[in-house]
This record gives C-alpha cells, sequence and structure tokens, in this order.
C-alpha cells in the first residue's frame, strides 16, 4: 500500500497535469510535462512516451525527460517479438520488468542500456476504440520492484493520456472556464461523471449519457452508485472503491455497470480522488472506458479455450499451437505425454523446437523443415515422419497437419497443428507391402479413375517400368498397343460393374516378348460406398492360354476323329452284314475289324501333338495282333515314315483285310507260303512331295479251285480299290495270282 507522501505526489502530479493540458494546445508539450510530473511523481530519472509508428513496426520517442540530446525526437524502438513495448500493446496491460540483467523475455534497444536504465514500466496509451496511440514508459536506473499503486497511477496517467491526445489531434485547445473538463467532453467513447465530496453527480461529461442512458439531467444530482450493479451495491462496492481513492489518490474501476434499462455495460477505468492545492477532497472523477463487446468477445473465446481444452485432453491426437516466429510450442494436449513418452512440462522447456526436431530421426528432419517453411508460407500442410522415443527409445510414426493462425491484420502470428500417431496403421502397411512383394503377381494400386499411384518391384523387375514411369497412366506404355482399347475399356465399365478385368499382353523388359496376363482388380470404398482406391494385380497367364488353345485344337480333333470313326463302325458293319452268311460269321468278322480299329485309335492316343505314327509301327502292330508267324513273314523298308494323322484308320482297316485274307485263305495259313512286305518313300512332282509305296506280295499259296475262296469283291478290296483312292488319293493295284494276292499303295504321307 502506498504511503500518504506517495499518494500526495500522485495526486499532485495528477492536479499539475490538468492545469498545464488547460493552459497548452501543443501535444509535444503536454507529453513532456506528463514525462516530467510523472517521473517526479515516481521520483525517477527517466520517462518517455513512444508513438507507435506503422508503416515501419517501430516507435518513436516522441517525448521524454531526463535523456541525453539526439534521443527525444529520433531514437527509434523495434516492435518485433522480443520487444516488451510490443509485448505491452498485445496484452493490453502494463509490462514490468524489475531487473533488465535478469530478465530472459525481452530485449532492449541500446540507448536504454547506454542510459544505465535498470527497470522500466510499460503502460499502454489508448485513443477512442481502443486504438493503440503508444506508451507511457519509465525507466529507473537501479533495479527496482514497481508496486501496486505505482501501476495504477502510471494507468490513470495513460487513461487521461488518451482522451486528451484525441482532442489535441483534432481540434485547438477550447477557451471556455472549465477547459479541462471541456477537453475530456469530447472523448465520446468514454464515460467521463464528476461527483462531490459525498459522490452526488454533479458533471455528466464524454459518452456518458450515450454509453449508460442517463441524460444529464436525469443524472446530475443522484448518488454516482445508481451505475453500480444491484450486487455490487449489496456488496458496499461503490463506497469501498470511494475509499481506496481518498487513500492512494485512484481506485481501479473494471467490473460490469448498469445501464438505465437495467443492461450490463463492462467499464474499465479509474475513479480519481480530486483535492485542492491544500489537500482537501473536492470530490470524485470517474474515467471509464465501454469495453463491453472486448470483454464478451474474450468471455467467448475463453469458453471456446475451453472446450477446445477439454477436447484436446480427451483426445487420443496430439493438439498444439507453436509461436510463429520462435516456432516453440505454447501448447501442447495430455496425447503428447502418451505418444511421444515425455512429460508435457518437460517438453515445453527450453528452445522445445530444437529440442522436438532433436527427437525425430535425422533422414525425416528435411521433410518436417520443409513442411514447417511451407505453412509459415501460409499453406496447410501434412506430412509423415518418426521420432524416438527417449523412455524406451522405441520409433513411432506419426503425421502431423499443420496450419497458420493469423491475427487481425492477417500476420501469421501461430501455428496450429493435429499430431496422429498412424505407428499401427505403418506396420499394417509394411506387412501387407512385404505380402504383396512376396507374391508372384505384378501388383498395384490406382486411385478411383484408373490412375495408378503405387507399383510393385515385380512390376518394375518385369516391365523395366519404375513406380515413378508407372504413375497415372504411364503404365499403360507397357501394354501391347493393339490390347491398349480394350483395357482402356475395361477402366471405363470398371465403376459400373464394380470390378477390373482384362486379358492383355504386358511386355517382357528382358527379352522384348509380350506375354499374356489376366489384369484384375478390385475396389476399396469408403464408408458411404464411394470407391476410392483400386487393388489390382496382374497374373501371369500366357502358358494357360496355350494350354487352352491346344486343347481347343485336341477337342476339335477328337470331335473330328470321332465322327469319322462311326462313320467307319457303322461303313464296316454294313459291309461285314452284306458279307456274312451268318450271324456266327458277321460276329466274327466284325469283332476283328472292331479290334483293328481300337489298336489304330491306340496309336493315336499314345502320340504327343507333334508326334505321328510311323507305317513300320502300323504294319508291325497289325501283323502281331493276328498272330501272323514270325518265319513266313518278311518286312522290309525304313523305320519311321510318318503317316498323316488323318490316313492312319483307313489305311490301317485295308491292311487288317489284307492280312486276315492272308491268315484265312492265303500265305499266312499255309505252312509253306510267304508273305513279303516292302515299302518305300518316293518323292514325286515338282515340289518333291513324300509318297509312301507298300508293296503286298504272297507267294507260294495253293490257291483253292472251289468255295470257300476269296470274295474278290469282298470289304478288303472294296477298302483298297475304292476307299483309299477316293478318301487318301491314293493309287492301288489289287491282284489274285495263281500263287498268292499281290497288292501296291501309293499313298502321300507327312512332311514333318
Amino acid at each position: 500500500m502506498a504511503s500518504q507522501s506517495q499518494n500526495n505526489r500522485y495526486q499532485q502530479a495528477l492536479s499539475q497535469f490538468g492545469d498545464f493540458v488547460l493552459d497548452s494546445d501543443d501535444l509535444d508539450a503536454i507529453l513532456n510535462e506528463a514525462c516530467r510530473l510523472i517521473a517526479q511523481g515516481l521520483d525517477v530519472d527517466l520517462a518517455k512516451v513512444i508513438e507507435i509508428d506503422r508503416e515501419s513496426d517501430t516507435g518513436l520517442v516522441r517525448a521524454g525527460v531526463g535523456w541525453r540530446p539526439g534521443v527525444v525526437g529520433r531514437e527509434r524502438v523495434d516492435l518485433s517479438e522480443k520487444s516488451s513495448e510490443a509485448f505491452a500493446i498485445e496484452i493490453s496491460e502494463p509490462v514490468i520488468t524489475q531487473d533488465i540483467a535478469s530478465e530472459d523475455r525481452f530485449e532492449f534497444p541500446q540507448f536504454l542500456l547506454d542510459h544505465g536504465v535498470a527497470a522500466l514500466v510499460n503502460v499502454p496509451i489508448f485513443l477512442s476504440g481502443r486504438i493503440p496511440y503508444g506508451l507511457l514508459q519509465v525507466d529507473s536506473r537501479k533495479p527496482r520492484a514497481f508496486g501496486e499503486p505505482d501501476i495504477q497511477f502510471l494507468k490513470t496517467y495513460a487513461m487521461i493520456l488518451g482522451p486528451a491526445i484525441d482532442r489535441l489531434r483534432t481540434a485547438a485547445a477550447l477557451k471556455t472556464s472549465d477547459k479541462r473538463l471541456q477537453l475530456l467532453d469530447n472523448a465520446r467513447a468514454y464515460v467521463m461523471l464528476i461527483s462531490d465530496a459525498d459522490d452526488t453527480i454533479t458533471g455528466w461529461l464524454g459518452g456518458s449519457e450515450e454509453i449508460l442512458g442517463w441524460s444529464s439531467d436525469e443524472a446530475i444530482g443522484q448518488s454516482a452508485h445508481m451505475i453500480f450493479t444491484d450486487e455490487d451495491r449489496a456488496a458496499n462496492v461503490p463506497t469501498m472503491e470511494l475509499a481506496r481513492a481518498r487513500e492512494q489518490g485512484a481506485a481501479a474501476d473494471v467490473r460490469w455497470h448498469q445501464r438505465r434499462d437495467g443492461s450490463r455495460v463492462f467499464l474499465d477505468g479509474q475513479t480519481i480522488a480530486v483535492r485542492d492545492s491544500e489537500g482537501r477532497l473536492e470530490g470524485y472523477l470517474k474515467i471509464a472506458q465501454d469495453v463491453t463487446e472486448r470483454v464478451q468477445t474474450e468471455a467467448a473465446l475463453k469458453e471456446s479455450e475451453e472446450r477446445l481444452r477439454q477436447f484436446g485432453e480427451a483426445s487420443q491426437d496430439i493438439l498444439w499451437m507453436r509461436d510463429a516466429h520462435t516456432l516453440r510450442w505454447r501448447y501442447l494436449t495430455p496425447a503428447f505425454e502418451e505418444i511421444y513418452g515425455l512429460a508435457r512440462s518437460e517438453a515445453l522447456e527450453g528452445d522445445n523446437f530444437r529440442n522436438w526436431i532433436d527427437l525425430i530421426v535425422e533422414e525425416d528432419r528435411p521433410r518436417v523443415l520443409k513442411a514447417i517453411n511451407r505453412v509459415l508460407g501460409g499453406e496447410h500442410v501434412t506430412f509423415d515422419y518418426r521420432i524416438r522415443r527417449p523412455a524406451d527409445g522405441s520409433f513411432r510414426w506419426l503425421r502431423d497437419t499443420d496450419f497458420p493462425i493469423t491475427n487481425a491484420d492477417g500476420a501469421i502470428t501461430l501455428i496450429g497443428g493435429v499430431g496422429h500417431d498412424l505407428t499401427e496403421l505403418r506396420e499394417t502397411e509394411l506387412r501387407l507391402q512385404v505380402l504383396m512383394e512376396g507374391i508372384p503377381q505384378l501388383v498395384w494400386r490406382a486411385d478411383a479413375q484408373g490412375g495408378w499411384t503405387w507399383s510393385s518391384p515385380q512390376w518394375t523387375d518385369y516391365t523395366g517400368f519404375s513406380e515413378a514411369d508407372s504413375i497415372g497412366d504411364g503404365w499403360l506404355e507397357a501394354f501391347y498397343p493393339d490390347d491398349c482399347e480394350a483395357v482402356r475399356k475395361a477402366w471405363r465399365d470398371a465403376p459400373q460393374s464394380g470390378k477390373f478385368e482384362v486379358e492383355a499382353r504386358i511386355c517382357n523388359a528382358a527379352d522384348k516378348e509380350y506375354r499374356w496376363f489376366q489384369t484384375r482388380a478390385a475396389p476399396v470404398r469408403n464408408e458411404s460406398g464411394a470407391i476410392i482406391e483400386w487393388l489390382g494385380t496382374s497374373t501371369d497367364i500366357h502358358e494357360i492360354r496355350d494350354l487352352q488353345s491346344r486343347q481347343q485344337v485336341l477337342v476339335a480333333e477328337l470331335q473330328h476323329r470321332t465322327r469319322n470313326l462311326m462313320a467307319v463302325v457303322m461303313s464296316t458293319s454294313e459291309k461285314t452284314i452284306r458279307a456274312s452268311s451268318t450271324l456266327g460269321e458277321f460276329r466274327e468278322r466284325f469283332g476283328r475289324r472292331l479290334e483293328a480299329l481300337s489298336r489304330v485309335q491306340a496309336l493315336l492316343s499314345r502320340l504327343a501333338e507333334d508326334e505321328r505314327v510311323t507305317f513300320d509301327e502300323l504294319i508291325a502292330a497289325e501283323l502281331e495282333a493276328l498272330d501272323g508267324a514270325s518265319d513266313q513273314v518278311s518286312l522290309m523298308g525304313p523305320k519311321g515314315v510318318r503317316l498323316r494323322s488323318s490316313t492312319v484308320q483307313t489305311l490301317a482297316m485295308a491292311l487288317h483285310e489284307l492280312a486276315t485274307n492272308a491268315i484265312k485263305y492265303g500265305a499266312l495259313g499255309q505252312p509253306t507260303a510267304k508273305l513279303e512286305v516292302r515299302w518305300s518313300l518316293e518323292r514325286i512332282g515338282v515340289d518333291g512331295t513324300p509318297w509312301l509305296h507298300i508293296d503286298w506280295r504272297e507267294t507260294g499259296v495253293t490257291m483253292p479251285t472251289q468255295s470257300p475262296a476269296p470274295k474278290t469283291g469282298g470289304h478288303g478290296r472294296e477298302l483298297i480299290e475304292r476307299a483309299l483312292p477316293y478318301q487318301l488319293d491314293a493309287k492301288t493295284s489289287f491282284v489274285l495270282q495263281p500263287d498268292g494276292v499281290h497288292c501296291t499303295i501309293l499313298l502321300p504321307v507327312s512332311t514333318n
């Protein structure tokens, strides 16, 4: 609490300043006199008024006392973030530095240090509408703990200076009998009332009527208590405020007040005890500004901040704010401790930005710093990075979304952000990536429109296209040009059908050959069912397609052979019936002929795709099946003469008929007879087409003179003389000589 002598000094300084203002319309003179009286009242050597220069973001020493020549009117104070002056303006409150030597919040101008300043107080001066004009600064050459009475005295001076400066900027000094009050009357943004020693209103000036609602006639003569709220009057607040003003010279009056209509208004002001030159109480002067809108805004902001705090404390994500100039954290939510394994109090200490950077994995730091610079440039940026927890050394993946926060002038003052722990998601993605990179298929991802966003190493190894080459539509370059339109169409149809599937050829970078792939993709949908991504694979089906093609050929061949075989069976059965006298004879003959057909089919079924039945195999199989005596048979000819598959069945039936007749009537049925089969390969014509020449000759056969005898017009002879030439384009002869049958067959054979 201030001593009585201090209070007297404060009141005398205020009174003298009021008298000086009455006699002067020179703003510089008024400001300099204010500095002199303030220095005298606070018993210091130095004081000054600093006027804000918005264009240069500096403050001009407009007036002062105790300074060396060249300071007042010339020296400027930098209003950067390290300035105590700028901080006082920002928070709209006095800022005290008790000892510059131990002050680490601010940096101080050199001229202050040159004058030996050790302590100082900055008090903002506001014009009408709470517009900052500058600062009232008091400087002490020794450390000093400025007390509450000192601060209230300075705030009162600053509140008087504001309206005075307003007035002097717009008009010359008023020349009425009550110049002091008329000067203040121009400040319409202020409640200004004068009351006598009993606090009865005697003057209702400035913006009192506009702000509080009572007219001058209604207010004068009433107790000044009427502007206080019911609860404050009940708590005797007006009386206690007057007592403090009498005791200390002035008392703060910062609270809700009551208007004429009962509504509330928040006033920020002072109640000043007015005394005559001998110290006798004359009355009170109340000066206050309507800051209702600011208080309501601050209350709403405080409520919003409280909701944000509650949200932040409940969130599993980290919410934080940084100073845009120092990049140091100002605020962190509790989730920080769970994710980083570090106490918030420890994280907020010292240069916490540098400490945070040190927690980030070294190779990720350039990406993080680049993202921060983009935010300082006004962008919203999302980026991923890793940290190493100091508690246990484990690594965590984080995703930060950072954004700039600007002040009323549009300057970025803060950086806000949300940090999400995506370690589990990253580990899941890593396992999925290992899985995708381990399967033989070519794996890829695409956006909703089909533009690729990622491709697996298998794709790069096979096609030679890197992930960067394949992004967007680049992957199409690996497909066979004639197949690209089919691929594009499949993509156009995919959103409607809900699937992507196409068979197309992809080039192998190693041998430049195109192979068939089945390319398929499934959609990934969000909660509303919209497609947000496609996951796809390309599977090599080249061999499968070859097998399918060969299978189709084989099926066609089987169907063809089956139809031919059935035709042969039907024809054989009809001819055997005509040549048979009894059912038993038919059964015997038809059975043997079916067995011959079966042997041929057995030979054909054992062949690979590019293999052929050879003539030596065919004749040997037929004779062995009929138990032809090996000492009576002579087979002579080259091995490996390949027969056309289409000729084997008919030729085999002809050989079967010859062998059957030889057993029944000819060389193989008589012990002394012989069968000689010769064959050779001849090339005939200008194109050198290979022809097989078969010579079947039976000798030593005693030909029967009466029945049973070979039917010269039987089934076998019909095959040789009619079917072979017609079906196989063969040339044949069949002669019954005196000592046995002589048959020749000449037919084209396979060239490979």
